[in-house]
C-alpha cells in the first residue's frame, strides 16, 4: 500500500517537472546538486558504477567548458593587446579619438541618401513606387500630376 502512495507522489513530481521550461529544470537540478545531503538522497539507490559513469560524464563536460573558457580568455587578451598597440600607434602618429569620431559621423551621414520624393500631398510623400499611400489613393494619373514635386 505504501508503494502505491509513493508512486502517486513520484508521478505528481514528474508531472510538475514536465511543466517546467528547460531553464527552470536546470535551476532545479543545480539547486539539488549543490547540497551534499540532496546528492546522497538522489543517489541512495544507485550503484557505485552508475555514480562513476555520471561523474565521468560531468568531468568531460567540465573539461570542455574549461577549455572553452580558457580559449575565450586568451582571445580576449589578444584583442586587448591589439587594441592597446593600435592606440599607442595612433598616439605616435598624432591621431586622437575625436578625429576618428568626426570621420565616422561624416561617413554615417553621407551613406544614407535622402529618399527620392516624387509627389507631395498634405505632408505625405510618395516616390511613385510601390503601393500608393492613403492620401494618393483614388486619384487618377491626371489628378496625381497636380501633386508632383518640382525638381530643385
Amino acid at each position: 500500500m505504501n508503494s502505491l502512495k509513493s508512486n502517486n507522489k513520484s508521478d505528481k513530481q514528474i508531472k510538475n517537472v514536465d511543466g517546467l521550461t528547460t531553464n527552470q529544470r536546470r535551476d532545479v537540478v543545480l539547486s539539488e546538486l549543490k547540497r551534499k545531503s540532496k546528492i546522497r538522497t538522489i543517489f541512495k539507490d544507485c550503484e557505485a558504477s552508475e555514480i562513476k559513469e555520471i561523474l565521468d560524464r560531468i568531468e568531460s563536460v567540465f573539461e570542455e567548458k574549461y577549455a572553452e573558457e580558457t580559449l575565450k580568455k586568451q582571445n580576449h587578451e589578444k584583442m586587448q593587446e591589439r587594441a592597446q598597440s593600435i592606440l599607442s600607434e595612433m598616439e605616435e602618429k598624432g591621431i586622437d579619438m575625436e578625429l576618428l569620431q568626426e570621420l565616422q559621423f561624416k561617413k554615417d551621414s553621407l551613406s544614407v541618401p535622402p529618399p527620392k520624393v516624387k509627389y507631395m500631398k498634405d505632408g505625405a510623400s510618395w516616390s511613385g513606387l510601390g503601393r500608393r499611400p492613403t492620401p494618393f489613393k483614388g486619384l487618377s494619373d491626371y489628378e496625381l500630376e497636380k501633386y508632383r514635386k518640382l525638381k530643385d
